[in-house]
């Protein structure tokens, strides 16, 4: 057998030679093999990237677009202005931003590019080197870090002009650069006179968003606007894109509020407050030909640039005793809230004359017809026999309807409503918009508390006819009293007449709203003589200004419980009367007076407010008339920002007790019973001006105090 050994040389190379063309064969086989398979597939994965592409080729774009560098920023909507009825500026919002370090940035390059940046930063704004260097370097690789907040628009144009003259300067080469500072655009609100209208405008929270009481609450939909975004990414091209969707700033409000009249109420309220304490005092000033509300002002004043600051309120002991984060709450509260609409009180005397016309237009009484007083009317028997007083004890003899209303008389008042009937009574009640809210543009109203006709026994409707034992709202009380001197057309009350775009443009006007009538042409011209009579020569002559004409009507509720002998003081008068243009109304509840001292609880003290109040708007609103009264609102700049009543001929100041004397211990039907009466039914749903001597209307008051629930 032949071995290889034994193989010459050329069998060898022969079978060598074999073998090798076998395995390139099978090699070239195998490639041959590879490259169809590759290319059959390749040819398959682009028939298949191209029918992706043209079904859903966007979508994987947008994908892959957003995983590379992409921004997105908030444009701030800016809140909208309130103006006053002449375009006085009330609330506004400033811009102001916010200053952005970007560490990925400053850190980037070299320490003397991040040297440079804090030294700049430090330079202009004051912000300490050390701990902005602590906070970008515990953040290396982050973008966005917000270091400071509210920065003006001043402070951020130094800053780009030092950070430019840095960065142009040439050793900047050798100092490093200032880079990865950059500021974001908000807005912040702003009230340029600190506490003026403070109760009736509200106030923004921090972010603008929201409103908080007032017309900055009742309004927010219209004043808060809506935000806008810049949106930022690299192409495909790796080009930077941007879409910037601007913000939509928020509209204006042109409120009805007048600035002259409502800074000449705030100063004859602070001016009455330096002398004299009470739980409020409050004037409100409308159009009666229309609704407006040109004024509102209390003495409970918060600075809106700072509406948790308790100091304007409350004393630093009052403060201090307030222990919890629940007392503080209730505080601010008392002292945000809008007395005019927030608070129902019983009002006294000023209802007298809704009592009267809702008899004349019903016909149970005319012009002429005649009353006598003797002092009190008696209700029930023996033990349950109820004793309730006119403001003159004494009695005011026979009287005519006019002097009923001059003389401010309860028994007159409970002769008529007697005559009218409880369902008839509360009828009218319901028409003057007693009882339920008035949809004044306001939040928080208080619509009060009202007997119901089939729950008013005798002595309800005996003490409702002078305005005991039912409560109201100062803007209820204000409105119906405008449709009784205008001849008889009720309008809504409001406190906005027209919303802007923020380019000035109408959005809409504010047209009043005529919600019906409530009496007639003729009842309300009656009414308008009596009120002129009640302060030409019946219970509020010292409310006379000589020339004008003016017609108004008092009111001196004693508060709940009765036995308090607490009293709410009221006064509201329209002028000219003969052809109202505008209507006063003031409130001071439980004043504070020296008793020892010979001064009484009287509605005179209402009645110099109001007086005061008028003296300086006559000659402002040019109010027809003969004569000369001089103004004290024009003796300064205008305001900086932020910063016994009817008293007789006998000298009885005419104020009475508590109304009602009840005989045996049973007690009967008392008008005190009203403490807590289940029958009441909620409602649904400054320049110096001069002033008056309020010492001095005190000394001359005269009568005494524990004497009642009205004195006219």
């Amino acid at each position: 057998m032949k071995t290889s050994q034994t193989l010459d040389p050329e069998e060898r190379r022969r079978r060598r030679e074999l073998k090798n063309k076998k395995y390139e064969r099978a090699i070239r086989s195998r490639l041959v093999t590879f490259t169809v398979v590759a290319a059959v597939a390749l040819i398959a994965l682009i028939i298949r990237i191209f029918v992706i592409n043209a079904q859903q080729g966007d979508d994987y774009e947008i994908s892959i677009l957003s995983q590379q560098d992409y921004s997105s920023t908030t444009i701030y909507a800016r809140r909208g202005t309130i103006t006053d009825r002449n375009g006085t500026i009330l609330a506004t919002s400033e811009r102001i931003y916010t200053m952005i370090l970007d560490p990925s940035v400053i850190l980037a390059n070299n320490a003397k590019n991040e040297n440079a940046t804090l030294a700049a930063v430090n330079a202009v704004f004051g912000f300490d080197i050390a701990d902005m260097k602590k906070t970008i370097e515990e953040k290396p690789s982050s973008a966005y870090i917000r270091y400071a907040k509210q920065l003006t628009e001043e402070q951020r144009a130094s800053f780009i002009a030092y950070r430019d003259e840095v960065n142009a300067a040439e050793s900047a080469k050798e100092t490093g650069y200032v880079r990865g500072v950059w500021f974001e655009e908000d807005y912040k609100r702003v009230y340029p006179f600190g506490t003026f209208a403070c109760n009736l405008l509200g106030f923004s929270g921090s972010d603008s968003t929201r409103g908080n009481w007032g017309l900055e609450e009742y309004y927010n939909d219209e004043l808060v606007g809506m935000n806008g975004r810049e949106y930022g990414y690299v192409n495909t091209d790796g080009v930077a894109e941007r879409t910037v969707i601007p913000a939509d700033d928020g509209n204006t409000l042109v409120s009805t509020i007048d600035y002259t009249i409502q800074a000449a109420c705030e100063k004859v309220i602070a001016n009455f407050a330096a002398t004299h304490d009470a739980d409020n005092i409050a004037a409100i000033v409308m159009n009666p030909n229309n609704g407006e509300i040109l004024a509102e002002a209390t003495d409970k004043l918060f600075d809106l640039n700072d509406p948790s600051n308790l100091t304007y309120c409350y004393t630093a002991e009052e403060i201090e005793a307030m222990a919890t984060d629940e007392e503080l709450e209730a505080a601010r509260g008392a002292m945000w809230k809008n007395y005019a609409v927030a608070d129902a009180y019983e009002p006294g005397s000023t209802a007298k004359p809704f009592t009267v016309a809702a008899a004349l237009e019903n016909g149970v009484i005319n012009e002429h017809s005649e009353f006598r007083c003797t002092g009190s009317r008696s209700f029930g028997s023996g033990s349950y026999l109820t004793r309730v007083k006119c403001n003159n004890v004494e009695g005011h003899g026979y009287l005519d309807l006019t002097e009923s209303l001059m003389e401010s008389c309860n028994v007159a008042m409970m002769d008529i409503v007697a005559a009218l009937g409880a369902e008839k009574f509360a009828e009218y009640q319901s028409i003057f918009g007693f009882g339920k809210q008035t949809s004044v543009d306001l939040p928080g109203e208080n619509g009060g508390l009202l007997y119901p006709a089939d729950k008013m026994g005798p002595v309800d409707l005996a003490t409702n006819s002078f305005g005991q034992n039912f409560t109201v709202n100062m803007v209820q009380l204000a409105s119906a009293f405008c449709s009784l001197v205008n001849g008889g057309s009720y309008y809504q009350p409001h406190t906005v007449r027209q919303i802007l775009s923020s380019d000035g443009q109408i959005v809409r006007n504010i047209e009043p709203v005529l919600v019906r009538e409530t009496v007639t042409e003729e009842t309300s011209a009656f009414i308008r003589n009596a009120l002129f009579e009640t302060v030409e020569n019946g219970t509020a002559k010292t409310a006379k200004i000589t020339g004008y004409s003016i017609g108004g009507k008092t009111g001196t509720a004693e508060k709940l419980p009765r036995s308090d002998k607490k009293y709410l003081v009221s006064f509201i008068a329209a002028a000219p009367i003969d052809d109202p243009q505008v209507l006063i109304y003031v409130i001071i509840d439980n004043p504070t007076v020296d008793l020892e001292g010979g001064e009484s609880v009287s509605a005179k003290l209402a009645i110099a407010l109001e007086k005061e109040i008028m003296e300086n708007i006559i000659p402002y609103i040019n109010l027809e008339g003969e004569g000369e009264v001089v103004s004290h609102i024009f003796d300064t700049p205008t305001v900086s920002p932020a910063d016994g009543e009817g008293q007789d001929d006998s000298g009885n100041d005419g104020t009475a007790d508590d109304g009602t004397d009840t005989a045996g211990t049973d007690g009967g039907d008392t008008t005190d019973a009203a403490d807590a009466d289940p029958n009441l039914v909620p409602a649904a749903g400054v320049p110096d001006m001069g002033g008056v001597d309020w010492n001095e209307i005190d000394s001359q008051d005269g009568g005494n105090t524990d004497s009642g629930n009205d004195d006219g």
